[in-house]
């Protein structure tokens, strides 16, 4: 097939500030303002036929189909945020039209140059990434399992590995002039399983790709699209998508970033769910009678992604950044980000009128507070052996971090053990406040007393998801290993009542002062200055916001065991 000029010399897509560009923007055909074609079609080889059709034709039937496709929506969704339903349905809509004749013609008759739409084209595999995940969070009493043959988690599971895979398979066999929509959402959703799967891994090489899709769509440049009333896919599915593309651009975790936020003209969109028509809808800020918007936190994590590329091109994640104040600057956006929330959705105080009707919010202010403290932990995490006040905020993250996922957990039903999330935001907080308490050793016995139950906590859930979820097991043994070496030390000895988690809004004047002091417990939290203890990997601020998003476990047992055991002359 005949590439078009701009694939075969390797310009970007419109806007992309090249020679060919301004030719367009000259001759007054600028493609920036122009919209896709979403009626081109692309053929289809005979064979190439068959095998999409065979694949095709492993869907499971409409009534099950469409009972998984809730079940996303429903169960997990709100969580992960990947797809808008509305424009989800219209593609499901159109495929639905298309898939009876293709089905028993074994061809595609009737269509332009006999060929499919590219969104429509990528759909099925869009379809069973959706289904593979609906099944990672179905409860196993949902009747359309048993229609499916399940009769237990690893039955599920399993079948979950199946239709993911035959998704993976349609993509590979088809070739078009170029990515679509479509295609990055499905490339999200495969990653956002493996994710799920403790294939972090390979789901940061999926994410990659997907933003390189995404990336050469343009959809990181603001533009204006004009739509055309004869389109088969409503041109707005680009914007949807864009929310969820930006977030995951910077969930690069422990990798290099994949984008430069400095790449990204979009501007992020209102907070509140899109409505049942946006085509005739005006889009408005929220009354103060409406519902909360399902978006905010989402756009929450989203702006916490840009204070991670704002401290990274700073170099506020170096060990020994030329201006600290560049920490405590970072520090206090994040605590103001905190305070600007809406009501419903604030951590702290919250307004808890809408949680009897909108289940998922109390969950939602959980997340929202670990993507928060995840991020805070991380940023001071490479100052803590150098300034005792990064070192007391990190460890005060950490506390937050693993309170607000202990809520999570208790929020949650043992299906959504699987999510990525609730074990890696887990293990790495536990593991960050083992390591500094092993090379500092509180002088505080309340605060040994904390430390100790939360890490106790801690490990108990991980050993509810360890059946299910390789991480969770991976994580736990090293914890174990952790809490092991813990036990000898004086003040792990002692039993003394629990004190509540005080929350990071209450840390700032310790940072801006440089005294050693965490929330308001009433006691001054000493450490030693230094140790002999060989310096553990910063990760650097990077490794902050591991939320719902995609990204990879890093997590070598035998690397930690090797320096668990150095830590022996330390205890």
């Amino acid at each position: 097939m005949e590439q078009p000029f701009q694939n075969q010399i390797g310009y970007a897509r419109p806007g992309g500030g090249n020679s060919l560009s301004e030719l367009y923007e000259l001759m007054g055909e600028n493609p920036e303002h122009q919209a896709p074609n979403p009626t081109h079609v692309m053929p289809l080889h005979p064979p190439t036929l068959r095998l999409f059709l065979d694949i095709c034709a492993r869907l499971p039937q409409e009534a099950v189909t469409r009972e998984l496709i809730e079940t996303f929506f429903s169960e997990a969704n709100w969580y992960f945020a990947v797809l808008e339903k509305y424009y989800f349905e219209k593609l499901y809509a159109s495929w639905s039209a298309l898939s009876t004749h293709l089905m028993s013609n074994g061809q595609p008759g009737g269509l332009p140059h006999g060929g499919l739409p590219p969104d429509l084209l990528h759909f099925p595999a869009l379809m069973f990434q959706v289904l593979a995940v609906a099944l990672q969070f179905a409860p196993l009493d949902l009747p359309c399992l048993q229609s499916l043959g399940v009769d237990g988690f690893a039955a599920r599971d399993r079948l979950s590995g199946e239709f993911s895979e035959r998704g993976v398979a349609i993509c590979r066999i088809i070739e078009t002039g170029g990515p679509t929509l479509t295609t990055v959402q499905s490339d999200l959703m495969r990653a956002l399983w493996l994710k799920n799967s403790s294939r972090g891994r390979e789901a940061w090489h999926v994410l990659g790709a997907a933003i390189r899709m995404a990336q050469d769509l343009g959809i990181h440049k603001q533009a204006k699209i004009f739509q055309k009333p004869q389109s088969l896919l409503e041109d707005t599915l680009k914007s949807a998508v864009v929310r969820r593309v930006q977030t995951h651009m910077a969930f690069a975790l422990g990798w290099p970033r994949t984008i430069n936020s400095s790449d990204c003209t979009i501007v992020p969109p209102l907070d509140r769910d899109i409505p049942a028509d946006p085509s005739t809808t005006v889009p408005m800020a929220l009354f103060p009678h409406e519902p909360p918007s399902s978006f905010t936190p989402h756009l929450f994590q989203y702006t916490v992604c840009q204070q991670i590329h704002e401290a990274m091109s700073l170099g506020a994640h170096n060990q020994h950044p030329e201006n600290y104040t560049l920490v405590e600057t970072l520090h206090h956006r994040i605590l103001s980000l905190l305070s600007a929330l809406p009501p419903v959705h604030r951590p702290v105080n919250p307004d808890r009128s809408w949680d009897l009707t909108h289940v998922h919010i109390p969950k939602q202010r959980q997340q929202i507070a670990t993507a928060a403290h995840s991020f805070l932990m991380a940023l001071h995490r490479p100052h803590s052996k150098i300034r005792v006040a990064s070192r007391n905020a990190a460890v005060e993250a950490a506390l937050c971090t693993l309170d607000a996922q202990e809520i999570l957990c208790d929020l949650m039903a043992a299906r959504y053990y699987s999510i990525y999330a609730l074990s890696v935001y887990t293990v790495e907080a536990a593991i960050f406040l083992s390591v500094t308490i092993l090379e500092y050793p509180p002088s505080d016995s309340v605060l040994a007393d904390q430390i100790q139950r939360t890490l106790e906590k801690a490990i108990r859930r991980l050993e509810l998801a360890q059946d299910r979820v390789s991480l969770a097991k991976s994580g736990l043994h090293i914890l174990k290993l952790c809490h092991s070496r813990m036990q000898p030390m004086p003040h792990f000895q002692q039993s003394v009542h629990r004190i509540t988690v005080q929350q990071p809004s209450q840390i700032l004047d310790g940072i801006s002062s440089g005294e050693p002091q965490i929330g308001t417990v009433p006691s001054q939290y000493s450490f030693p200055e230094s140790s002999i203890m060989p310096e553990f990997g910063s990760g650097g601020v990077d490794n902050a916001v591991m939320f719902d998003d995609i990204t990879v476990s890093n997590f070598d047992i035998e690397s930690w065991v090797q320096q668990m055991n150095e830590m022996n002359d330390l205890v």
